[in-house]
């Protein structure tokens, strides 16, 4: 197997990456944390920080699952390119996992500062949201964020990747792009020490050739594609549902008190009709948005949709 290059891997090309794993895994036992040794042999932890992409991530767990690979993923919760919690990220998250990785949390120290409560509650609840989204138990914790004192880093709770019994092994990352410290990288292809953490961040690495500045400029284009979605969805509501149409007609008419008088005439049985059948089909709504019946019901309706879209 050819020794990759530091010309190779400052590309940050996926087929560079895909060589680095088959040249580290030559040399090394590649683990996940929840995986590391308890004997005195060689290992190398493959660990990964998501910050801005989930579909990167889920690519690069692919990538490595061909190779017979298992790595950590962390996942950042606070953050501002992804919620774990639409269905669509929260699936990711479940496949990656499903590949064989495990999926880690990743916190942001100055977070708990701000919030004044304490930390380790806090961490535990976010932690127990997490497993929730993924249903899989996280044994592990990475901070994301500047390299200052972390709050965690020697909590027994769960494993932290910046415990200082790990700490003190070889570390190298590919943060921003830059691969640190260099010196480091050029040890690990030219003479591997026994036990090494390396660090990528899937987002840097791409199918062709690309500069950061590039990378950065399509990381925001994506998320502002997603919030023009979603200010044209808003706009949708406002311009289709019914009561809300009503409302602005009437308020234009600044005659809000005919919004009652004019909903059934002026037959008080033809009112009360109106109003029972009206609460029926609240109570129907309500059913359906807030009971387990209702969630199942809109999945099977989800599928359906799916189903015949595809067929289109």
């Amino acid at each position: 197997m050819k020794t990759p290059t530091i010309q190779e891997l400052a590309d940050f090309t996926l087929e560079s990456y895909t060589n680095f794993l088959r040249y580290l895994s030559k040399i090394y036992r590649v683990v996940r944390f929840c995986d590391i040794p308890q004997k005195d042999v060689p290992y190398l932890i493959l660990r990964h920080d998501i910050d801005y992409s989930l579909p990167a991530a889920l690519r690069m767990a692919k990538i490595e699952q061909n190779l017979g690979i298992r790595s950590t993923y962390f996942v950042l919760l606070s953050n501002k390119f992804y919620d774990v919690l639409e269905e669509k990220n929260a699936n990711i998250l479940r496949k990656i996992s499903n590949l064989g990785h495990e999926i880690g949390f990743h916190y942001y120290p100055p977070q708990y500062q701000s919030l004044g409560r304490n930390k380790n509650k806090i961490l535990d609840i976010e932690i127990q949201l997490l497993e929730h989204v993924t249903g899989k138990k996280v044994y592990s914790i990475a901070r994301h964020g500047p390299w200052d004192r972390d709050p965690f880093a020697t909590t027994r709770k769960y494993i932290n990747a910046n415990h200082p019994s790990l700490r003190k092994d070889l570390f190298v990352h590919d943060s921003c792009r830059a691969w640190t410290p260099l010196q480091g990288l050029f040890t690990l292809l030219s003479n591997p020490p026994k036990r090494v953490q390396l660090l990528t961040h899937p987002e840097n690495w791409q199918d062709d050739k690309i500069d950061k500045e590039t990378l950065l400029e399509k990381f925001f284009e994506s998320l502002e594609n997603e919030v023009a979605t979603l200010k044209k969805d808003i706009k949708k509501v406002w311009l289709t549902n019914q009561l809300v149409l009503e409302y602005d007609h009437l308020s234009k008419m600044k005659d809000l008190t005919q919004f009652y008088n004019t909903s059934c005439n002026s037959n008080p049985k033809s009112r009360s009709d109106l109003h029972q059948l009206k609460h029926y089909k609240q109570v129907g709504q309500w059913y359906l948005v807030n009971t387990s019946f209702g969630w199942r019901f809109h999945q099977v309706i989800r599928k359906i949709r799916n189903a015949l879209q595809n067929m289109h």
